[in-house]
């Protein structure tokens, strides 16, 4: 499921690269969200710091800055885990929001820290603090949470007809 995950984040960067790149969205928002709920701890850590190595080599940002950022979301975020369930497209959409808020703060900070090229104005709150988070939840609710949910319905389903299958080998040797 994390491969998945993963797969289906970076094919949302590059369509978000090619067809909409006025709208900035975190692609990997609800990857780290899943890994965040799904794995244990120093997995969820790994998997973070390698989707942002992979976001640092597609951006223009100092290299080091999105594995530190999703780094340090995944790590604080950790201990919230226990209320979500990473079963519920519900639960997914949600903490992929609060992903992208607390994201994009670490982020602000990390960027101020290390590359002095981005303006610190107040318009930023509405935009970046409210409305990015609710496309970003919305996003993996369509994107994620519905086709994950999905696949693994279709799976129990199918693995539930062959269980009560009276007749497991239809083709009989005589």
């Amino acid at each position: 499921m994390l491969t998945l995950a993963f797969l289906l984040a970076t094919f949302a960067l590059i369509l978000q690269g090619i067809f909409i790149p006025k709208i900035a969205i975190l692609a990997f928002a609800p990857f780290l969200a899943i890994t965040t709920l799904k794995s244990p701890l120093i997995q969820a850590l790994v998997l973070s710091a390698f989707a942002g190595a992979f976001m640092d080599l597609l951006s223009d940002d100092p290299m080091g800055v999105h594995a530190l950022n999703y780094v340090t979301v995944t790590a604080l975020l950790y201990r919230i885990r226990k209320h979500f369930s990473h079963d519920e497209a519900l639960h997914i959409t949600l903490f992929s929001g609060i992903v992208s808020v607390l994201s994009t703060l670490i982020q602000l900070f990390l960027l101020f820290l290390f590359d002095r090229r981005v303006p610190f104005v107040g318009k930023w709150i509405f935009a970046d603090l409210i409305g990015m988070p609710v496309i970003d939840a919305l996003y993996a609710f369509v994107w994620f949470a519905a086709p994950l949910t999905l696949a693994a319905k279709i799976r129990r389903t199918w693995t539930l007809f062959w269980l009560k299958r009276k007749n497991p080998f239809p083709i009989s040797r005589s």
